[in-house]
């Protein structure tokens, strides 16, 4: 469940990008929404609170000061977590149309979550420009609105350059790696195929993502063993067999401590969804 504003956008325009829906999300501790193939991106700002959401294979945990990003044509969910003494919250642009070209053009199509974006008022420039307008010209308003759409992207975009963000040919070479690899996690294997040490390897990975390997590989397979659990009908050790787990005892559990259920539990919950 989740309750908030939401501001109607018309626009006549055939092509290019346009930003039909802008809101505010107060979501409940039971809030969840997915879309298995999205035409639309999201992009949003969290005020406060802790929520989950899962692009494709990829999860991320945005907190009050992120920004995230549920690109089109990808697997998006969105999900509230429980037991907060208040509601998670964030405001959202729907962007429709050639957004891809947009994100790209930006270096931001890659980018799920933008963490410390200190963005918040241009979200509700856009906000504002939107309530003094509702009675006025359309077609302005929705000018006005990808106006600061494109600022908060140049913003976004500048400030992952400010912070080295883009990956380096070794951290993408450790990245592809990870990727890639569909069997039991061997450090020293690892290792050997870089040509350096575990030590320097995660050093350097979590310097340029914010992620250790190890970290990054496990949010990875999690979020593949739920794309694997409400897609297909493959059993629990089917399933952690695809993804390089010898032992699916091993696997539940972990899957248990990363998403609060047992992979049993959360395809229930995702066939009743």
């Amino acid at each position: 469940m989740k309750h908030g504003e939401l501001y109607t956008i018309p626009s006549d325009w055939d092509g290019g990008v346009s930003v039909p829906l802008i809101g505010t999300n107060y979501c409940h501790a039971n809030y969840r929404n997915v879309r298995g193939r999205a035409d639309i991106t999201v992009i949003a700002c969290v005020l406060r609170g802790e929520g989950r959401i899962q692009v494709d294979s990829v999860v991320h945990r945005p907190k009050a000061g992120d920004v995230f990003i549920l690109r089109k044509g990808s697997y998006h969910e969105v999900t509230a977590l429980p037991d907060q003494e208040e509601y998670w919250t964030y405001l959202w642009f729907n962007v429709a149309g050639s957004s891809e070209g947009l994100l790209a053009a930006f270096q931001l199509w890659e980018k799920s979550l933008v963490a410390d974006a200190p963005l918040e008022g241009l979200f509700r420039k856009a906000f504002r420009l939107v309530r003094r307008n509702r009675q006025g010209d359309s077609e302005q308003v929705q000018e006005g609105v990808l106006l600061v759409l494109t600022e908060i992207l140049i913003a976004l975009s500048r400030l992952l350059k400010s912070r080295n963000l883009k990956l380096s040919d070794q951290a993408q070479q450790i990245k592809q790696y990870l990727d890639q690899l569909a069997e039991p996690f061997d450090s020293e294997r690892f290792s050997r195929s870089m040509a350096m040490s575990y030590k320097q390897l995660n050093r350097v990975f979590k310097q340029e993502t914010g992620f250790t390997v190890y970290g990054y590989l496990l949010s990875r397979r999690i979020g593949q063993a739920e794309m694997l659990l409400q897609d297909t009908s493959l059993s629990v050790s089917e399933i952690a067999f695809r993804l390089g787990y010898a032992d699916p005892h091993y696997f539940s559990n972990l899957f248990k401590q990363k998403t609060g259920m047992t992979p049993t539990g959360f395809r229930r919950q995702a066939g009743h969804r």
